[in-house]
């Protein structure tokens, strides 16, 4: 109702105006929501459904006992807590303060009336945000409890539901696109959680994820692992992968659970050098890949028409195809035409570096193997230029690896086997793919980097560690807990039940069975079809009996990478028998 007669009199009313009655319905949303008791300045938000109260309180609170002050607002007043008389105390002591140990709060209300809560800590940030969303950015509030302090300020800002496939209908745990907005409804920057100051953040809801912080771990370990894009002594801010810190939501007066508010992609993260808007000359350029298709693997060189706000779905994201029409597709399509036409290696030895910032390349391709990263090899990935004008090469941010690490998005697969990478079966996935070949360029650069980083970021017990580390800090919280009595069984997991301890061990395991076999994988020559450690006649009858079987396209024959096994991979494999 509220979003109708915003519509309604925006229409008849001066864009100011507008923006200025924008906040002023967003600010009717703060209601009851707001908690009315603190905790030595902690707030304890409240959940209507179960009424339960958490706070966010010092890791240090951990284990021990807390002689605390309270405090209430609102004419709310503590009756007791664990049946306790407080008698106007405002004080109490919190004994052996650990993860799901409850605390029953009896509270008398404005109006006289006798409610009781009980009461958790966390060690998280809490997350409060308040309004009515859908599709379209609306009005809304945003506050945030840090560890041991008060809740901020309630900040007006635009709210909307965002995602793929995470946002269809029947969805329930929600991914937030949040932009702030000062009071007079125009954009604000804001600096959260010791993160950068922007205005446009990003609550990501891990949807389907059974650890809840695939995204957030796997984008952390790129940041840390990757090498800068080429251009970072131009820009030495420059990010290819958005910073972020895991929290707990609340929806108003509802419990939403764990969730990672972070920071988004965009000109800003990357450096990107801006647009002239006064003699229109494109200088970066920022697209997100949205599907899986053969131009977004850099198979295929369809034609681009600038007037169009995507280059089959190589979605532009700056300069915003709303601010910058027609916009301006050729660097991209230079690179896409380069690999169109590098069918053989020899020519993709020629023209990748031209159009590629190959040690950033070189990383992703080894990242999102390691990772079984099967909806980022085409899809969810950045592509950018730094300035056209001066370079016109293109490097890459990531982004959305939540169904990685042996998660998948599809009900039928919800496990898929420990084995050697797949994907590579989609002959799209041209661009990296031939990092793989005995003849590429890069080859021996590319091995050199992966047994670099197995020595370091990408070792088999760095990786376990970092997951577990994570996945400890949601059970040791107890936010874990929170999430499975919220979310267990929810069509959003197609009925699966968390369990956090089961998962965290799944992960070990993963690890410790895939990395072996990925260790030969990436070694092996691209003749030997049968894995056998030689190039020989038994790989040639291997190609022969698939070719005569008819068994379908299988990459671990395409030894030319062309996309078809035919006789010409048999002559790939007499060349390296004959030592061509």
């Amino acid at each position: 109702m509220t979003q109708l007669i915003f519509i309604m009199i925006q229409s008849c009313i001066t864009s100011r105006l507008a923006a200025l009655l924008f906040v002023l319905i967003a600010c009717t949303h703060v209601a009851s929501s707001q908690a009315f008791i603190s905790i030595d300045s902690a707030p304890a938000v409240p959940c209507a459904s179960d009424h339960s109260l958490l706070a966010s309180v010092p890791q240090q609170w951990w284990g021990t006992t807390v002689e605390a002050t309270l405090s209430t607002t609102g004419g709310y007043s503590i009756v007791s807590i664990n049946d306790e008389q407080l008698n106007d105390r405002s004080q109490y002591s919190f004994a052996d303060i650990t993860a799901g140990k409850e605390w029953k709060v009896t509270v008398m209300t404005p109006a006289g009336e006798t409610v009781n809560y009980t009461l958790q800590f966390t060690t998280l940030p809490i997350v409060l945000i308040t309004g009515n969303f859908g599709y379209d950015y609306a009005a809304g509030t945003v506050a945030i409890a840090e560890p041991g302090m008060p809740l901020t300020e309630m900040m007006n800002a635009r709210i909307k539901w965002r995602g793929g496939t995470t946002n269809a209908e029947s969805k329930h745990k929600r991914n937030y696109s949040i932009k702030f907005v000062d009071s007079n409804g125009e954009k604000m920057n804001r600096k959260l959680l010791g993160l950068r100051r922007d205005n446009h953040w990003i609550l990501d809801a891990g949807q389907a994820d059974m650890a809840r912080v695939r995204n957030r771990v796997a984008t952390d370990l790129w940041l840390d692992m990757a090498r800068p894009p080429h251009y970072i002594d131009k820009a030495p801010d420059a990010l290819t992968g958005a910073r972020g810190k895991v929290v707990e939501v609340f929806l108003g007066d509802d419990y939403r659970g764990i969730y990672c508010l972070g920071e988004a992609i965009d000109r800003k993260q990357l450096q990107l050098v801006k647009h002239d808007t006064v003699n229109n000359v494109f200088h970066g350029g920022l697209w997100k890949t949205d599907d899986f298709n053969p131009v977004t693997g850099f198979k295929e060189n369809p034609p681009f028409n600038d007037s169009l706000p995507d280059y089959y779905k190589f979605t532009t994201k700056y300069p915003e195809f709303d601010e910058v029409f027609p916009t301006s597709y050729q660097v991209l399509y230079d690179a896409v035409d380069a690999m169109w036409w590098s069918e053989a290696v020899q020519i993709y030895n020629v023209r990748a570096e031209k159009h590629f910032d190959m040690p950033v390349m070189i990383d992703y391709t080894i990242f999102y193997i390691t990772l079984d990263a099967n909806d980022n090899s085409c899809k969810n990935i950045y592509w950018l230029c730094h300035d056209r004008v001066a370079d016109k090469r293109l490097s890459l941010a990531v982004w959305d690896l939540d169904a990685t690490v042996g998660q998948s998005w599809s009900p039928s697969e919800w496990r898929p086997p420990i084995t050697n990478p797949d994907y590579f079966n989609q002959p799209y996935v041209w661009v990296f793919k031939m990092l793989l070949h005995n003849k590429c360029k890069f080859r021996q650069a590319f091995l050199d980097r992966y047994d670099e980083l197995r020595q370091s970021w990408l070792s088999t017990e760095s990786l376990i560690d970092r997951y577990t580390t994570a996945i400890d800090q949601l059970i040791n919280s107890g936010a874990a807990a929170r999430e499975q009595k919220r979310w267990n069984g929810d069509t959003d997991l197609f009925g699966h039940d968390l369990d956090f301890e089961a998962e965290k061990q799944y992960i070990a395991r993963w690890f410790t069975e895939r990395m072996p076999l990925l260790d030969v994988w990436m070694h092996h020559h691209i003749c030997d079809v049968n894995f056998d450690g030689y190039v020989n006649s038994a790989d040639i009858t291997a190609i022969y009996n698939h070719v005569l079987n008819n068994t379908g396209y299988n990459v671990n024959f395409d030894t030319n990478f062309d996309g078809f096994i035919n006789v010409a991979d048999i002559t790939g494999i007499f060349n390296v028998v004959l030592g061509k």
